[in-house]
């Protein structure tokens, strides 16, 4: 009598497993990756108070008309360091609606426990961020967030900035600036901004003037407060800026 043939397997299960499979590796790697911004737009309380307003009103202004093409170029960066969690929290919920509908980029100052929670683009970590701050928060962040940090002056070495683990780096004070009359820091001028090893933003006195001299000395982009934030006119603030820029490259298909 012949042996019996061991039993096949199901198509139905093999099927099932090479889809899983399937579809868990390209869920692991399809995340999409926003170029970065070469405007961002660093939210002021103080600043829009100046003018009766609060920040959710005043970047509402500030995007109300954006064209859609303009969005890719435009971030906003929610900085309220010394507000609560929930305090921040509920207000880059509010923001999120509004970049959402604009189709900004919107990252949070030193907060980057919130990001995937709230769907956010990024976060933006101050001066004091070292390495292995930056490594930690890298860890917290969902694949293709962006990660920013503050650089000024004295962390400029002989080869330029280098922040493993970052995206990207604010240089200040580029020019005296507007949001802050009383800092003594003597300005570093546009020809700081060259020479680095990961894109860096002009930020401090940036205006719509500065933007052509900050991109030809090496700046990936500027970074503006109360340029923005305090304006009479936030839209036409921007629109300013943005006018300033040139335009931007296309990427190769």
């Amino acid at each position: 009598m012949p042996t019996p043939s061991p039993p096949r397997p199901s198509p139905t299960s093999t099927t099932s497993t090479t889809s899983t499979t399937s579809t868990t590796s390209t869920t692991r790697h399809t995340t999409p990756r926003r170029p970065l911004p070469r405007l961002l737009v660093i939210t002021d309380a103080a600043s829009a108070a100046r003018r009766g307003r609060g920040v959710v009103a005043t970047v509402a202004a500030m995007l109300r008309g954006l064209p859609a093409p303009a969005a890719v170029d435009v971030a906003v960066v929610v900085r309220e360091k010394a507000a609560a969690v929930d305090d921040v929290t509920a207000l880059c919920g509010a923001l999120r609606a509004i970049t959402r509908r604009a189709g900004v980029g919107l990252l949070v100052h030193g907060r980057p426990a919130l990001v995937g929670p709230l769907g956010l683009d990024g976060v933006h970590l101050d001066g004091r961020a070292d390495a292995a701050v930056v490594r930690a928060a890298r860890l917290r962040l969902p694949p293709g967030a962006w990660l920013g940090v503050s650089r000024h002056a004295h962390d400029v070495g002989a080869g330029g900035l280098a922040v493993e683990g970052a995206d990207y780096a604010t240089l200040s004070p580029v020019f005296r600036p507007t949001s802050k009359p009383d800092d003594e820091r003597p300005p570093l001028g546009p020809a700081a901004l060259s020479g680095h090893r990961l894109p860096v933003f002009a930020l401090g006195g940036v205006d719509e003037g500065s933007v052509g001299p900050c991109l030809a000395a090496g700046a990936a982009g500027v970074a503006v407060l109360g340029g923005v934030m305090g304006a009479t006119d936030p839209a036409r603030a921007l629109s300013g800026l943005r006018g300033a820029l040139p335009p931007r490259p296309r990427e190769p298909r």
